[in-house]
């Protein structure tokens, strides 16, 4: 069923541009609708990638939770190469109708043959970040310019569709309207980009502690401006030094401090997150957020299953839980050894302190492969989960609905 779902979002615009195409020209040339058809199709997919880039509240909110976000930025990337490949093969034509062209239209026309260019080009590098190539992978910040390069052609689109007069009015119309739209969510990125430019909360670093591959940041707040967020939140964080100036999402492990000091736990995972373990106290950090909606229900017996460093956003529930616990609370955390647990001393003793929790390692080297909880479905109101897609697959197989994670693999 979530396969189905996954993808409402793309499913639901393409045809509401079909809707608005045939409602305006329902007895036109089959043809020259469907080139228009995605020619609009894939006009409308660039720009809501733009909207989602853009980061706003509300529409995080509304896809429920930026790592969802961003997974449906990707699809309407897809959606947008592959709408741009069947206008480029087949262009519309007016057959029997000659409309004037001026060096505007002429230059609209151009544009659009630029933006077609650039968008394969840059979504095929998209593409390629996901995969590896002898070992090889596309480098983070390669694949990050690629987005700020994105809103070129996505403006020599819009162009495209604002100026190529050599359409009948009916078209020209509706691609003026949808120009407009797409100028509207250029406008909100740019002011987003700006505030997240300009307005990110700024931290200094008071400790810097490495344990094997894993690197732990605490950093107060430099001002009033502290970063209010809850348990299992994550934060977008970037340092004036060398190499770490990009900013990259990670979970904050520290509990809702009122002094607004901020913990993160981060795995050496690539180039950045190497480079992490170079910060110094005194440091700088800009911090953008919080974002994430991953929190735990107030009732009911519930399954914490942490895998790996997926244990940072239950760190941040453990160092905020109550010493009576109204829930009842059950976690799993998963490693290959115990000298790998982060903060294990801190779950032992959350285990001792707080009344209706209760804490259990499963280190695999010695207790073999975990394969899954005892208590049945039926029992429990919530599973949570964060950690490696291959055990996430095999909880959402045994749970559906009552599993509640968060993908971190945008």
């Amino acid at each position: 069923m979530e396969r189905v779902t996954r993808y409402l979002p793309q499913a639901g615009l393409v045809v509401l541009v079909g809707v608005l195409l045939l409602a305006i020209n329902p007895t036109g040339e089959l043809g020259t609708i469907g080139a228009v058809y995605a020619g609009l199709v894939a006009y409308a997919a660039m720009s809501l990638n733009i909207l989602l880039g853009a980061r706003l509240r509300v529409i995080e909110r509304a896809f429920g939770g930026m790592d969802k976000m961003f997974l449906h930025h990707r699809a309407f990337g897809y959606l947008a190469m592959a709408a741009a490949v069947a206008h480029w093969i087949a262009p519309p034509e007016f057959p029997g109708k000659l409309y004037p062209c001026d060096d505007s239209c002429k230059a609209a026309i151009e544009a659009g043959e630029i933006a077609f260019n650039f968008l394969i080009v840059l979504g095929l590098v998209s593409y390629l970040r996901r995969k590896s190539i002898l070992g090889w992978t596309l480098p983070y910040h390669w694949w990050k310019l690629t987005h700020y390069i994105m809103i070129w052609p996505w403006a020599a689109a819009t162009f495209h569709l604002a100026f190529n007069k050599k359409m009948p009015a009916d078209y020209q119309m509706l691609a003026e309207s949808f120009a407009a739209l797409g100028l509207l969510c250029g406008l909100l990125w740019g002011g987003s980009f700006l505030w997240r430019s300009f307005g990110a909360r700024r931290y200094e670093v008071v400790q810097v502690e490495t344990r094997g591959d894993i690197t732990g940041i605490t950093a107060r707040p430099l001002g009033p401006r502290k970063l209010r967020h809850r348990a299992g939140q994550f934060a977008f964080i970037r340092a004036d030094r060398a190499g770490l100036r990009e900013r990259h999402p990670f979970s904050i492990s520290g509990g809702e401090r009122e002094d607004g000091e901020i913990r993160f736990n981060i795995k050496a995972l690539g180039d950045f997150t190497r480079r992490l373990s170079g910060l110094q106290v005194g440091d700088r950090l800009s911090v953008e957020g919080p974002y994430g909606g991953f929190r735990y229900p107030r009732k009911g017996r519930q399954l914490w299953i942490a895998a790996g460093i997926g244990v940072t956003p239950f760190l941040s529930f453990v160092r905020s839980l109550p010493d009576e616990l109204p829930c009842e609370v059950e976690m799993i955390y998963l490693v290959r050894t115990p000298e790998e647990a982060v903060a294990l001393e801190e779950f032992e003793a959350a285990a001792a302190r707080v009344a209706n929790f209760r804490f259990t390692l499963h280190p695999s080297q010695e207790k073999g492969r975990w394969k899954g909880p005892e208590v049945a479905p039926r029992d429990l109101k919530a599973v949570l989960f964060c950690g490696p897609p291959m055990v996430r697959d095999m909880l959402k197989a045994r749970f559906g609905r009552k599993l509640h994670f968060e993908y971190f693999e945008f």
